[in-house]
C-alpha cells in the first residue's frame, strides 16, 4: 500500500515522499482495519516534518493527524462496528491508504456526513471547542478576541462563538482580510499595528468599549503581546499556535499589574490526558455541531498521495483559502470536494 513518509526533517515538500509499504494485515480481536478516505493536512503536520513540533516522531515518520475512513474488517471481539461503517480516526499517522488500529482509536460516524468535513474535524473543531467552551467561563453576549481568524481553528472559533451567542473581535494583519473574516462570521475586525495604544483604540471603537476576558492567539511573537493588552484585568490569553515562528513577547506590566494569565494549549497533549470516554465525548460534541450545520471548513484542494509535494506546497501557501486534503484511495463523494 501507499504511505506518506519522511526520513529526515526539513522543508515538508522536500522531505515527504509517497512510498510503497507492507499492508497492515488482518486485525487482531480488538482491532479494526480501515481504508482511509480523506486526510487533512494541518499546520501541525508541517511542524512535525520541519522539526518544530512538541513531540517528534522516530524516523522514518508519517503525517496525518486528521482522517476519516471506512472499516473493511473487524476483529472477532468487535461488536459495535461493522465492515462498511465510516469512522473518524482518533489517533495520528493516518497519511496512508489503510490502517489497522485498536477499537478505542476510531469513532463511528453517520454515513450521511460529508467526508471532507469529517476529515477536518478533529484538530480544528476539537481545539476550538476546548478554547471557547473550556478555557474561560463566558456567557451569551460576552466578547473574545483572536488572531488568525481565517485559519481552520480561527474559523471554527467564529462558528462556535456565533452558535453560543458570543461576540468576536478579530485582529488581522492585512486590510484585505477584513471582508473575508466578516463573511466567516466575525462581529468585529481590526487591522493590527505596532502601536499598542492605537490598537486598543481600534478595539474600543469596534466593540463599543466592551470588556474582553478571553484572548486566543495562533500567531505568537509581538502580536500575542498586543492581543494580551486588549484584555481586561484578570483576563486569560491562550496561545495555541506559532504561525509567526517567534517567541511570545508580552510586557511584564500586563502579567504583574493587570493580572493577565498567559497559558498554552496543545490538543495532542490534552487528548493524551483524557480518558477514552472524555475523548469520545469531545469528538461527539464536535460531530453534533457538524450535523447542526455549525462547522463548515472551506476546501482549497484535494490531492492523491503521489501528489504529496504539490499538496504540501499548496498547504504552505500564505494566501491559500481553505484546507488541503489527501485522498489516499482515490476520488470520494463529497459536496465539498475539488479535483
Amino acid at each position: 500500500m501507499k504511505q506518506i513518509r519522511f526520513e529526515t526533517f526539513g522543508v515538508p515538500a522536500a522531505v515527504a515522499r509517497c512510498v510503497e509499504v507492507a499492508d497492515p494485515g488482518r486485525p487482531s480481536p480488538w482491532e479494526v482495519l480501515v481504508d482511509i478516505e480523506a486526510c487533512a493536512i494541518n499546520p501541525a503536520d508541517l511542524a512535525q516534518m520541519s522539526a518544530k513540533y512538541g513531540v517528534l516522531p522516530e524516523l522514518p515518520g508519517t503525517i496525518g493527524l486528521d482522517a476519516v475512513g471506512r472499516v473493511v474488517e473487524c476483529g472477532n471481539a468487535v461488536h459495535d462496528i461493522e465492515p462498511g461503517d465510516r469512522v473518524l480516526l482518533v489517533g495520528n499517522e493516518n497519511g496512508c491508504q489503510r490502517r489497522r488500529v485498536g477499537l478505542a482509536q476510531v469513532f463511528k460516524v453517520a454515513p450521511h456526513l460529508d467526508v471532507l468535513q469529517l476529515a477536518a474535524l478533529k484538530v480544528a473543531a476539537c481545539t476550538a471547542l476546548e478554547l471557547v467552551r473550556r478555557e474561560r467561563a463566558l456567557a451569551a453576549g460576552d466578547w473574545l478576541v483572536q488572531t488568525a481568524p481565517l485559519s481552520s481553528v480561527g474559523r471554527a472559533v467564529l462558528q462556535i462563538a456565533r452558535r453560543d451567542g458570543l461576540r468576536t473581535l478579530n485582529v488581522v494583519r492585512r486590510p484585505e482580510a477584513i471582508d473575508p473574516v466578516r463573511e466567516a462570521g466575525a462581529d468585529a475586525v481590526i487591522v493590527d499595528c505596532e502601536d499598542a495604544a492605537e490598537l486598543a483604540r481600534r478595539a474600543r471603537e469596534a466593540t463599543g468599549g466592551a470588556s474582553i476576558a478571553l484572548g486566543l492567539d495562533g500567531v505568537g511573537g509581538q502580536e500575542c503581546g498586543r492581543l494580551a493588552a486588549l484584555l481586561k484585568a484578570g483576563g486569560t490569553l491562550v496561545n495555541y499556535g506559532m504561525l509567526s515562528g517567534q517567541p511570545l513577547q508580552i510586557a511584564c506590566d500586563l502579567t504583574i499589574f493587570r493580572d493577565i494569565t498567559v497559558k498554552g494549549f496543545w490538543l495532542t497533549g490534552r487528548l493524551g490526558k483524557m480518558l477514552q470516554a472524555q475523548r469520545h465525548a469531545l469528538i461527539a460534541e464536535a460531530i453534533a455541531l457538524l450535523e447542526e450545520g455549525v462547522f463548515n471548513c472551506p476546501v482549497a484542494a484535494t490531492y492523491r498521495l503521489d501528489q504529496i509535494g504539490d499538496a504540501l506546497r499548496h498547504a504552505m501557501t500564505p494566501s491559500r483559502k481553505g484546507k488541503v486534503f489527501l485522498l489516499p484511495n482515490g476520488a470520494i463523494e463529497s459536496a465539498m470536494a475539488l479535483s
